[in-house]
């Protein structure tokens, strides 16, 4: 009996040594069926990450693996919440799944506009804008109205106005064709390697997508310029062109985006900033904001695929509300962590 007593806990103390000297060498695993989504500063967008790799220990810090959830997901496309200002994830669903970004799609048109134009500049409509769409948002533009690039911004990125949107790739690039070109360039030198643009302003098309991660990355490289930020936290305008016969037009508009006229709430110290709005019967309902906390932190928070406004808005609460609990876990805990990003 004593032997075999002895026996036991040699067998016991071999298994542990045996597990502590793998533990500390360069050993590899395969991990369960997983996302893997990967930050640098650079934005560079590891495209070709292996649903399940083998994973070394020497360099599985250089991303952030996020297990596949157990539990049924919920009614969105994709949910994605970023620390912007450390490059952090929050939270993510499905972020690099193939989705239809409706009127998102603007904030790339946005983008090119503030890099390449000059808002002061004044357009005229010089031909009929087709959108092929009766309940397509517009601003009723007509061939012979003039407008500066500054008002069909607002019209575009507070109202989504899909006829600015048109107007404003005809003034970067000369055509419709020749904007859209440059727009799925663009995307390919932000990394946003899974996105594919049709148009300008969205309208449905099974060519026109892109994923969450990618909205994400456009999206962080649009906040950069205030002009937008300015544009896209308006409340309520009043657009002014001039039309065909000379005469001033006013149109007034209402954000899209119902956190900055303020008919959502949002979570207690959370301030959003800036955001665009998408809805099609193909996308469902659609929104990206940027976000700042109670100790001045940046979040980007994306949601596709909502199936009704109401649901969009409660889901973006509770996304929003993930940067509160962070904050207090980081504050609340005394241990260091490696930055796995």
């Amino acid at each position: 009996m004593k032997h075999l007593f002895l026996r036991l806990i040699s067998w016991i103390l071999l298994i542990c040594i045996s597990f502590y000297l793998v533990g500390c060498g360069s050993y590899e695993m395969e991990p369960a069926p997983a996302t893997y989504f990967h930050i640098d500063n650079s934005r560079e967008y590891q495209s070709e990450i292996p649903v399940n790799p083998i994973i070394q220990s020497n360099y599985v810090h250089q991303f952030a693996v996020i297990p596949v959830e157990e539990h049924v997901r919920s009614s969105v496309s994709t949910k994605l919440c970023i620390n912007n200002t450390t490059n952090e994830l929050v939270m993510s669903e499905n972020p690099f799944d193939k989705i239809y970004p409706a009127s998102i799609t603007k904030i790339m048109t946005a983008l090119l506009v503030l890099e390449r134009g000059n808002l002061e500049d004044t357009v005229t409509v010089t031909e009929d804008i087709e959108l092929n769409d009766p309940l397509a948002v517009t601003l009723g533009l007509q061939v012979g109205d003039s407008i500066t690039v500054k008002e069909l911004m607002h019209g575009m990125l507070i109202t989504s106005a899909n006829d600015c949107a048109v107007m404003l790739g005809r003034y970067i690039s000369g055509s419709d064709s020749a904007f859209v070109e440059l727009m799925n360039q663009r995307a390919s030198d932000l990394g946003a390697t899974h996105t594919h643009f049709v148009n300008p302003h969205g309208l449905h098309s099974e060519e026109h997508y892109t994923t969450g991660y990618d909205l994400y990355l456009i999206y962080k490289e649009l906040i950069k310029h205030e002009e937008f930020k300015q544009i896209a936290g308006i409340a309520q305008y009043t657009i002014h062109y001039t039309n065909s016969e000379g005469v001033g037009v006013d149109v007034p508009i209402s954000n899209s985006n119902q956190f900055i006229t303020s008919a959502y709430s949002l979570p207690e110290g959370i301030t959003v900033i800036s955001g665009k709005t998408g809805t099609t019967n193909e996308a469902g309902y659609c929104l990206i904001v940027e976000a700042t906390d109670k100790d001045g932190q940046d979040y980007i928070g994306v949601i596709c695929g909502a199936s009704s406004r109401n649901s969009l808005y409660i889901q973006m609460q509770q996304l929003l509300s993930e940067i509160n609990q962070v904050a207090e876990i980081t504050s609340s805990s005394c241990t260091s962590y490696p930055n796995v990003l």
